[in-house]
């Protein structure tokens, strides 16, 4: 037996499949400029229907179906990382419009949650729009270019979307872009472990995620 969870953001979907214990059978991420309905008829055409005994939802999104139970998206968000991350101090989450910090304390419970400000800089929309500009193939691919850089990091003006897109001028600023845009996360709270807990848990959630 099966549960489907959606979450719908601002700019993509996020569906996954678990079983009767919690495991994950599948999952789905995928843009659905403003189709809702229509991106999320064409997931569920991957999940075999006949096995699903439940269906929730965040909050996050307009209620497409009628009688289906949703969550709070951040507690839904910190149910998920407690279950399969047992040591977390932090969760930076990157949404297509925001992008936050939520923090525990020593002893595992809910501390606090930052977001960032109204400036785009940080935010999911804006780092695909930095891998397109960089003419890298997706989020993922820039990702994957700031893990592997061995060189050293150039520092980047993650605090204003426009001075950030000055700086990036090529693909080497990409390790430059993620650590910009985690200072910039940590930063609001400087008396925190942040400094090594952040990365402790890093989650990109289509919540706005």
């Amino acid at each position: 037996m099966h549960i489907v969870g959606i979450d719908i953001g601002s700019v993509a979907l996020s569906v996954v499949v678990v079983d009767e214990k919690g495991a994950v059978i599948n999952s789905f991420y995928q843009f659905h400029s403003g189709a809702i309905s229509d991106t999320l008829r064409l997931i569920l055409n991957n999940i075999d229907i006949r096995r699903v005994v439940g269906i929730a939802m965040t909050l996050s999104g307009p209620e497409i179906f009628s009688s289906v139970s949703r969550y709070d998206t951040q507690i839904a968000m910190i149910a998920a990382v407690k279950k399969y991350h047992a040591e977390v101090g932090s969760i930076l989450f990157v949404g297509g419009e925001n992008f936050g910090l939520i923090t525990f304390n020593e002893l595992g419970d809910y501390e606090r949650f930052r977001s960032n400000s109204s400036c785009a800089a940080g935010t999911g929309s804006f780092l695909d729009q930095q891998a397109k500009r960089l003419n890298l193939k997706s989020i993922e691919t820039l990702s994957s270019v700031a893990f592997c850089n061995q060189s050293n990091t150039p520092k980047i003006a993650t605090r204003c979307a426009v001075f950030a897109k000055t700086d990036l001028i090529h693909a080497t600023c990409a390790a430059g872009l993620w650590k910009g845009n985690s200072w910039t996360s940590s930063s609001s709270k400087r008396s925190s472990r942040l400094s090594t807990n952040w990365r402790k848990a890093i989650i990109k959630y289509s919540m706005n995620y």
